[in-house]
């Protein structure tokens, strides 16, 4: 399956979203450390092929077991960027639009690791969003979280972007799980 634009498919927690994005194609599945353990982890990511694995660290400290986690990337925020231990990693940084005056020389600095730029919150501001997306996206690749996003689909992939983030939720029951959100956005990416 092909889709119109990369998507990282993130707050992936269960078995269920991760066979789903990864039959749909996504090119990442994002793990949030503070949720999902390094056993939890590898038996999920034991079952699904394609897609790269990221681990996502929250805001709080770097877990201490984060050489358990086989990821092919680490995202983290512009403020985690001068933590040693991810100085080996390839590097998604998330940050809100507001903070990337402040984010922008840590960016440049580590820019060889910086494989994406997730801009979490846009302003809503159409103009002043799409001039602030083209400065990051000359120093990165740029994707955009939809969660809380003030346009619709199409308006954002008319961004100078490299892809999307979309967020997976919780199983109602083990095996039992709704997919009326990722498939509305996925099924409109769906190349013809």
């Amino acid at each position: 399956m092909s889709l119109k634009t990369k998507v990282k498919a993130g707050n992936i927690t269960n078995l269920s979203d991760a066979r789903y994005c990864a039959g749909m194609g996504v090119d990442w599945l994002g793990f949030p450390a503070d949720s999902i353990d390094p056993k939890t982890f590898a038996e999920i990511t034991g079952w699904v092929t394609g897609p790269q694995f990221v681990l996502e660290l929250g805001t709080g400290s770097i877990p201490d077991s984060l050489a358990d986690y086989v990821v092919d990337i680490i995202q983290v925020n512009y403020q985690q960027l001068q933590k040693s231990i991810l100085s080996k990693h390839q590097l998604i940084v998330a940050l809100s639009l507001t903070d990337w005056n402040d984010a922008k020389a840590e960016l440049i600095k580590n820019k060889d690791r910086i494989q994406h730029v997730l801009v979490l919150n846009l302003t809503g501001d159409k103009n002043r969003d799409e001039n602030m997306l083209s400065e990051i996206a000359s120093q990165a690749e740029v994707l955009i979280s939809l969660e809380g996003c003030p346009y619709s689909l199409h308006e954002i992939l008319d961004f100078p972007i490299a892809g999307i983030n979309i967020a997976g939720n919780s199983e109602l029951k083990p095996g039992l799980k709704d997919y009326t959100e990722l498939a509305e956005v996925l099924e409109q990416l769906e190349s013809e």
